[in-house]
C-alpha cells in the first residue's frame, strides 16, 4: 500500500469517489484481468474499505439447504459512507472444484464482497464472486 489517502467528498461527486476508488485498487494491485475483463480482489474491497473508513462488517447466514449444498449469506458494512447490505451464495454448480468443501466460507465471502462493493462505490465485481464454471 502507498499509505493514507484522501478521498473525495462522499456528498460532492460520486462518480469522482468510484473513479477514485478504481484508481487506488489499480495502483495497488487489487484489480485482476481474467478473460480480458477487469475484477476487484476480496483482498482488495477489504483494503479499501478499511481507507475509507469502514467501522464494522457483520455477516450471518440467512439460508442452508445441507443436501442440496445451497448457502446463504448477508452481510452488512457500516461506517463513514453510512450502511451497506448485500447478499452472497455458493452451491457445488457456481463454484470451482477446490471451492466445493467449502462453500460456507465462499458464500460468505461473496456476501463481504458485494456489501464492500456498495461500501466503497466500486462497480467492478469481485473475482469471487464469478461463478467458476464460466472462468476458463
Amino acid at each position: 500500500t502507498k499509505g493514507y489517502y484522501k478521498m473525495p467528498n462522499a456528498k460532492s461527486n460520486k462518480n469522482a469517489i468510484a473513479e477514485e476508488s478504481i484508481k487506488l485498487l489499480k495502483e495497488n494491485r487489487h484489480i485482476i484481468k481474467l478473460n480480458g475483463k477487469e475484477y476487484v480482489t476480496h483482498q482488495g474491497l477489504v483494503w479499501l474499505a478499511h481507507v475509507r473508513g469502514v467501522e464494522s462488517i457483520e455477516s450471518e447466514l440467512v439460508d442452508s439447504q445441507l443436501k442440496e449444498g445451497f448457502y446463504l449469506f448477508k452481510a452488512t458494512a457500516s461506517g463513514e459512507r453510512g450502511t451497506f447490505s448485500a447478499h452472497g451464495d455458493a452451491t457445488p454448480r457456481n463454484v470451482g472444484a477446490a471451492v466445493k468443501p467449502h462453500l460456507v466460507r465462499m458464500a460468505e465471502t461473496r456476501a463481504i464482497s458485494r456489501a464492500l462493493r456498495l461500501y466503497c462505490g466500486v462497480g467492478i465485481t469481485s473475482k469471487e464472486e464469478l461463478d467458476m464454471q464460466d472462468v476458463g
